[in-house]
């Protein structure tokens, strides 16, 4: 599977573990990174599997309860240093508002402007074959599904963090 990670996001929202979930969501384009690695390497840990998103959902899937409670444990246990990792990941881009580079400074809003584009686009597609019936173009759309929901995934986690961070600098009076 290309995003791997991506398949935890579901879990950890549906047991309550919010942190974990940011953290993961950040990471769903493939590149775990270290705040997505040690999110799996705690987990694997404390359910005594190995060390991948896979083998963490086929443990939700064989005992949910279990790895729900072992989830939230983590989340608990290691709550202060998953919050300085996404503090690391607030401050880099607080940082990239305030470069002399252009690009570096728009490169966010730009990619929100793109995604919101690309959503469209499918959303229209999607519309349209439906609208003319157009049966193979629907199936088309349902056979690259994974990719579709992995790339909007994607994208909407780097949108949201985008929005979320610059809606606190606003409220502080930073923006």
């Amino acid at each position: 599977m290309a995003f791997p990670i991506a398949l935890l996001v579901p879990i950890l929202a549906e047991v309550g573990a919010p942190l974990l979930k940011r953290l993961v969501s950040q990471h769903t384009g493939g590149q775990l990174g270290e705040a997505g690695q040690a999110v799996i390497d705690a987990l694997a840990a404390r359910l005594s599997t190995s060390a991948s998103p896979q083998a963490i959902k086929e443990a939700y899937r064989t005992d949910p309860d279990a790895t729900a409670n072992a989830i939230r444990a983590v989340e608990i246990e290691r709550r202060d240093e998953w919050a300085d990792m996404l503090a690391n990941v607030n401050a880099t881009m607080r940082e990239e508002g305030r470069a002399t580079g252009l690009l570096q400074r728009i490169w966010r809003p730009v990619f929100g402007l793109g995604y919101a584009l690309c959503f469209v686009a499918l959303a229209l597609t999607l519309v349209r074959a439906l609208w003319r019936g157009d049966v193979a173009s629907i199936n088309a759309l349902a056979a690259i599904s994974g990719f579709l929901i992995a790339f909007y995934g994607m994208g909407a986690s780097v949108l949201g963090v985008y929005v979320w961070q610059r809606s606190a600098e606003k409220r502080a009076g930073q923006a």
